[in-house]
């Protein structure tokens, strides 16, 4: 498996395992440093084309991984949107997955592609996610999906304790007049 290998030289260039990303990554957008990003998304894209002939949840795992490493540049993201023909399942994997970095861009991709549950999983991800960060994007594409529902939940985080966050709610509710 091409994406298998490709991956396995990100993991060791960076010193990492997909189980130590999440805590050891720190702030990110060193990811984009990695020599072999061509490669990487191209294997990638092939995972993509096999996912439209047979869902594999081992094959729709490597490309979760592939898409949280790739956070900065988004191709992964944009790849999976342009050529999933199906891709209710893979948006549930990465959803669920432990990647945070896969989560917030299943998020924003949820405010624009129309799949089966979109306002589930992104409720899902606005009220059991610890990540402010996921749960920020996934409040903001839940108002493109249901601006009621989105003013409703903003009003809980008006107040928190993250300020981008609290902005965002604020936004939302600001919008609604």
């Amino acid at each position: 498996m091409s994406l298998e290998i490709e991956l396995a030289k990100f993991w060791e260039w960076a010193k990492m395992t997909p189980d130590t990303y999440n805590e050891q990554r720190g702030l990110g957008e060193w990811e984009v440093e990695y020599p072999e990003w061509d490669a990487l998304h191209k294997a990638a894209i092939e995972a993509l084309e096999q996912l439209n002939r047979e869902f594999n949840h081992d094959l729709a795992q490597l490309l979760v991984y592939a898409l949280a490493i790739d956070n900065e540049a988004g191709v992964v993201l944009k790849s999976a949107e342009e050529k999933l023909e199906n891709p209710l399942r893979f948006v549930r994997k990465a959803v669920f997955s432990d990647q945070s970095q896969a989560r917030w861009q299943m998020a924003e991709l949820l405010g624009h592609v129309d799949v089966e549950g979109r306002e589930k999983m992104l409720l899902q991800l606005i009220n059991s996610e610890d990540d402010k960060y996921v749960k920020r994007r996934a409040l903001l594409s839940l108002n493109k999906v249901n601006r009621a529902k989105a003013v409703e939940l903003a009003q809980q985080y008006v107040r928190d304790a993250d300020p981008f966050l609290k902005l965002v709610a604020k936004e939302i509710i600001k919008k609604q007049v």
